[in-house]
């Protein structure tokens, strides 16, 4: 198992018990002590968790403005990000304009936009998501151009900006840090200037969003649930937080794809 998959295992098991023992994370993760606390380690030096006697915890205070660098973000939740990024790509319509916003959940949903072959036009602000697009001849490739956020393949800045308030889409896929029965909030105030202008140029934005991310707030919000057309998330999401959301936008629920 590589780092940034034993790292991502790792924020999954606190996820979903809060805390957890070296031991405990050992067995399930299948890999030795040693590898486990350098990887544990790790992530408590970046920030994204705490070292506790004889074990460690999420380090929640510091989540509204941290992210994962990109492998192992891509590895969190991959089974739901794949389940919910092929749900995405089955709206799409021959023809139509689709904004990808960046991210690793949208990026699962152009995977699966590429793999359908059907024609369409894509304008996206994450490189990474432009290289998948344009590997298909079905799919036409607009990169809104920017400057490229440090350790990302995010494309970021005013000239973005400008580019996405003169354009308009059939839908528009969002990702974000955190959602919660009122807004979508991110780690900066320059990622939801852009994400706000996204929401703002698709005739239908829908948020792509694993229930790791519910609810919690981030930094910056840049949209208020009521402006979306859905939200496409996991099955594993509380039926509370569902009945929350679906009082505000309509939920779709996916199951997790192997």
């Amino acid at each position: 198992m590589l780092p940034p998959l034993r790292r991502a295992r790792i924020l999954e098991l606190l996820r979903k018990d809060g805390m957890a023992t070296l031991k405990d994370m050992s067995e399930a993760l299948g890999v030795s002590m040693s590898t486990l606390r350098r990887d544990v380690d790790y992530l408590g030096e970046s920030g994204h968790l705490e070292r506790t006697h004889g074990g460690a915890m999420l380090n929640e205070d510091r989540r509204r403005a941290l992210e994962l660098e990109p492998a192992i973000a891509s590895e969190l939740e991959s089974n739901a990000k794949r389940a919910i990024g092929y749900a995405a790509a089955e709206l799409i319509l021959t023809g139509q304009t689709v904004m990808f916003d960046s991210g690793t959940t949208t990026a699962a949903a152009a995977r699966a936009a590429r793999d359908r072959g059907i024609p369409f036009t894509a304008v996206t602000n994450d490189l990474a998501i432009a290289g998948l697009l344009s590997s298909s001849p079905s799919i036409r490739v607009l990169v809104v151009g920017g400057f490229v956020r440090t350790g990302t393949s995010t494309l970021l800045g005013p000239e973005i900006l400008r580019a996405v308030s003169r354009l308009r889409a059939d839908l528009v896929f969002i990702g974000t840090h955190a959602l919660t029965p009122d807004d979508l909030s991110d780690t900066s105030a320059d990622l939801a200037d852009l994400k706000r202008s996204f929401v703002e140029a698709g005739e239908r934005a829908i948020a792509l969003v694993d229930t790791s991310k519910i609810f919690s707030r981030a930094f910056c919000s840049f949209a208020n649930t009521r402006e979306l057309d859905r939200v496409i998330t996991d099955s594993r999401i509380r039926p509370e937080d569902l009945q929350a959301l679906r009082d505000r936008v309509e939920v779709e629920i996916v199951s997790e794809r192997e």
